[in-house]
């Protein structure tokens, strides 16, 4: 009962993600070349206590080769950031959680590296198009692994998770999970994600509503590679 959320659980998730997406926009006027991922981490905790809030987690900023290394994420480092920048965070609003991941490059990506982004940038916003009440959880991630073909190898998590008073509820969306199916007013998140092992990874992840007709992201960030030179 839980996975279905009301009226008025959603109208938290929804404040908790329009916070979220103000203290990103005040992270992209940093001076991020000149920010080390400590510096960054902290920033995200000082605005969220600010606001009178706790985080959701604690909060994730990882950049370089470390971003390859996602079933175990470094510790934030006291190093300028550099090249893929993964940061990924939420907040709580009266119990009720948000998050949200987004990829940044401070420096000049290569080719492959923007093509594999925006390869994993049309999966992720293809996941949300056909996500809707009525289908299953296992048939979007499949959907997800399929459109990344070659590099599916590099997907290594699940596609996503519900979200509520906890950061991780169900339902589960994964492939494996035959069974569930989405519900109008599940909160899921939507976060494929890419990760070679010491050489970079990226992330893009949204909280998203489930409805009748579609899946609408709460977190409203902006998705394209935003790049930092």
């Amino acid at each position: 009962m839980a996975q279905v959320k009301t009226k008025d659980e959603i109208n938290k998730i929804k404040k908790a993600c329009r916070v979220t997406d103000a203290i990103f926009g005040k992270i992209l006027k940093l001076d991020l070349q000149n920010t080390t991922e400590i510096e960054l981490r902290d920033f995200i905790l000082v605005e969220i206590k600010k606001r009178g809030l706790r985080p959701s987690f604690k909060p994730i900023v990882t950049s370089g080769k470390h971003t390859g290394n996602e079933i175990h994420p470094f510790e934030p480092l006291d190093k300028k950031l550099k090249g893929f920048v993964i940061i990924d965070f939420g907040v709580v609003y009266e119990k009720y959680m948000s998050d949200m991941t987004r990829t940044i490059y401070v420096g000049i990506p290569t080719k492959y590296e923007k093509d594999l982004y925006n390869k994993l940038l049309a999966s992720q916003i293809g996941a949300i198009k056909i996500s809707k009440a009525g289908e299953k959880c296992a048939s979007i991630d499949a959907y997800v692994r399929k459109y990344l073909g070659k590099d599916g190898k590099y997907f290594i998590h699940t596609l996503g998770h519900g979200v509520g008073t906890r950061i991780h509820e169900l339902p589960r969306i994964y492939y494996k999970t035959i069974k569930p199916v989405l519900k109008e007013n599940m909160v899921i998140t939507i976060e494929p994600g890419l990760y070679i092992k010491n050489k970079f990874g990226m992330r893009i992840e949204d909280t998203c509503l489930i409805t009748k007709k579609g899946c609408t992201p709460l977190t409203k960030s902006p998705k394209e590679l935003i790049v930092v030179k």
